[in-house]
């Protein structure tokens, strides 16, 4: 599935099959993936969301973006030439964060 989802990505086709997400933007998910995460994942503080990676993620941030459907998506990928993970266990970067409009 994980092949499927960077081969649409390249070539700019939409997700549709794979969550139906298609407003997800190419440079989002380049050979990676966006996926909707749980409510209560990113949580959101005075100075902007912290995702599961335990990035902060300013709200001017320009990975910041507008959610279509009213729940948070995370694009992320792993990092390259990591040795060691962070204390929260998860080694991944965020590319972009879609934010439904309560909260952008």
């Amino acid at each position: 599935m994980g092949a499927i989802i960077a081969a649409a990505c390249a070539f700019g086709m939409p997700l549709a099959s794979a969550h139906d997400d298609s407003w997800y933007e190419k440079q989002c998910c380049e050979d990676e993936h966006c996926e909707p995460i749980a409510n209560g994942t990113v949580q959101e503080t005075s100075k902007g969301f912290k995702v599961p990676s335990g990035e902060l993620l300013p709200y001017a941030d320009g990975r910041v973006r507008q959610s279509h459907d009213m729940r948070f998506h995370w694009c992320h990928a792993q990092k390259a030439g990591r040795h060691r993970q962070k204390p929260s266990g998860n080694p991944d970067i965020t590319i972009c964060l879609y934010v439904p409009p309560k909260s952008f």
